[in-house]
């Protein structure tokens, strides 16, 4: 395992309110049983009530979104302001979740019109409210409930990992391309793929599986398709058919226990590491 050269630290915190939308920098947050407060509880689906991401639309990589006292105030080019209450009161409707029936709660007639105008498809803005339950399998010693996250509550990259990744690209990425929740500095790069429990502030997460990336990853600032950097990344981060970087984490402790913050500067202590890279499942 390699072995650290300075204090672990937590140095950027990140949620994303709207599934594949734009991110918002927290200096500390609550952490609730779904993971950290407010992240991926919306998400725009299509017709068929399946997910629109950036794989399918990369114009929403374009979308911002900024926390108001009343909820969301979302944004995008050429688009007029809409705003998101915190509870939406609409129509009851069901989500197809990777093939997982969701149900849920559709915004508004407005925010359906907004998403449909701006994303050029029929599409709807959903919400999952705090009595719809998601969880992931039951297999896993400390699972959690999700909110519209793909597969696990809480994502962490290091800066030292990008850095180091940064040297064999073309076009250099930053930390925010990895949509990461926790993001770590301090250290060595690709560390974090050997542990296995962490202490962050006063909690303890368990690193489940490494991250396997998706074509997300090559959507440009602009809101377009490139190859890169999944294609360089092929080369360096492959193990079999995934490309990993990052690591996806759980709290480890009891359900009705899953509460605290996470503060920008709080200390990470590694409290058990593996000798070999963290698997993935796929």
């Amino acid at each position: 395992m390699p072995s650290p050269t300075a204090a672990l630290t937590l140095s950027a915190l990140y949620i994303y309110p709207i599934k594949s939308a734009g991110r918002i920098s927290l200096d500390s947050s609550q952490i609730g049983p779904r993971g950290l407060q407010h992240d991926r509880r919306w998400m725009v689906i299509d017709e068929a009530a399946r997910p629109l991401t950036q794989r399918e639309c990369p114009a929403m990589r374009l979308i911002e979104v900024v926390l108001t006292e009343d909820g969301l105030s979302v944004s995008a080019p050429n688009m007029p302001p809409l705003a998101v209450p915190w509870q939406p009161l609409g129509l009851r409707r069901q989500a197809d979740m990777w093939g997982q029936p969701l149900a849920c709660v559709s915004v508004s007639g407005e925010a359906s019109a907004w998403f449909t105008a701006y994303l050029g498809q029929p599409c709807d803005l959903i919400y999952m409210p705090d009595g719809e339950e998601r969880w992931q399998p039951a297999d896993r010693p400390y699972r959690s409930q999700l909110g519209f996250a793909d597969g696990n509550p809480f994502h962490l990259i290091s800066e030292a990992s990008v850095a180091d990744l940064n040297l064999n690209l073309s076009r250099p990425v930053d930390p925010q391309n990895f949509r990461p929740n926790l993001v770590i500095g301090g250290g060595s790069a690709y560390q974090e793929d050997f542990w296995r429990l962490i202490h962050v502030g006063n909690l303890t997460f368990e690193v489940v599986e490494s991250c396997a990336r998706c074509s997300v990853l090559n959507v440009t600032a602009q809101g377009t398709r490139s190859a890169e950097p999944l294609r360089s990344m092929a080369r360096l981060r492959r193990d079999g058919q995934a490309i990993l970087f990052g690591q996806h984490l759980v709290q480890h402790a009891p359900y009705s226990e899953r509460t605290g913050h996470l503060h920008v500067g709080d200390a990470l202590e590694v409290l058990q590491a593996g000798e070999t890279r963290n698997p993935v499942y796929v």
